[in-house]
């Protein structure tokens, strides 16, 4: 099988050097010329562009940021539809809007061509150890045809549905995952406040029913650390969040819980913060309550 990879940010980068590392022969394209010059000195062939990216592989994944960009590399000129042939299907892997996510969709299956989506779960580096999660909305003979890829590069491959259900899995994940990071923090900032220190504080909440995955990996070992290396941005986070309201709003389901934590992002994102990693949201927190989330010894002075 021959794999392309449209869009090699950080996920799309950990995904390729995956891919690579199993033995697969890899097309990748990027709009700025960096990041695929890196990936032709360790083996991978670079087109030129969307359209002979498509005609040169049978299975493109395409890693792009929002629904514009989405429509434009698949439907856009010389985009991976222009290039299409009879073996060609599209798997998408970007977090965005549900609805754009099957009208792409359709128009790619109208044309004769196939196309699924299977946003991820995990990080970059997830990707390159091959245990990311899938979550997968496609026809059933689509799914079973990119499952071996699929296995490559995720440890879960969830079949969620229909085109559209893994978006539409991923988005109500990322407003709950993200939502759960903020209110950790919010907690943290009480109990830290209050006087209980982070360590008894993280033993305590990751053995009750309070415990979730940023308790274990995000507040340890960056927030109260004070490292924040590069990762999921917190302008994607807030992007994302806005996914989650306007299927809300489309389908008519009350946020009162999941509707807030979009406003501490957007606090975020005015104060510069955007481009750090989601959990930099902390900053405002510390902010907001008058205190700093650090171990003791990490402390500043």
């Amino acid at each position: 099988m021959k794999i392309g990879i449209a869009g090699l940010g950080q996920m799309g980068s950990a995904m390729a050097k995956r891919l690579l590392a199993q033995g697969q022969a890899l097309t990748v394209y990027n709009r700025s010329a960096g990041p695929a010059a890196q990936f032709a000195a360790m083996g991978a062939a670079v087109a030129p562009d969307l359209k002979t990216l498509a005609a040169s592989v049978d299975t493109v994944f395409t890693v792009v940021s929002d629904s514009a960009d989405v429509e434009a590399v698949v439907l856009g000129e010389n985009g991976l539809l222009s290039g299409a042939h009879a073996d060609t299907l599209i798997i998408e892997c970007s977090t965005i809007d549900p609805q754009v996510s099957l009208s792409v969709g359709n128009a790619v299956r109208l044309a004769g061509f196939r196309m699924m989506d299977a946003p991820i779960g995990g990080r970059p580096a997830q990707a390159e150890q091959g245990k990311l999660t899938f979550m997968v909305g496609a026809l059933p003979q689509d799914f079973e045809r990119a499952r071996p890829v699929l296995e490559q590069l995720a440890s879960r491959v969830v079949f969620c549905g229909a085109p559209s259900m893994g978006i539409t899995m991923k988005v109500v994940n990322n407003l709950l995952s993200q939502s759960l990071q903020l209110m950790d923090l919010e907690a943290m900032a009480l109990g830290m406040k209050a006087g209980l220190q982070p360590e008894v504080m993280l033993e305590v909440l990751t053995s009750t029913a309070a415990d979730n995955a940023p308790l274990r990996t995000r507040l340890p070992e960056s927030v109260l650390t004070g490292k924040y290396t590069p990762g999921f941005s917190a302008q994607l986070a807030h992007k994302d969040q806005g996914l989650g309201h306007t299927l809300a709003a489309r389908l008519g389901v009350p946020l009162f819980t999941l509707g807030q934590a979009r406003q501490i992002y957007s606090i975020a994102l005015t104060q510069g913060l955007g481009q750090g990693p989601s959990e930099i949201v902390a900053k405002v927190v510390e902010q907001l309550a008058d205190v700093q989330l650090r171990f003791a010894s990490k402390l500043d002075p």
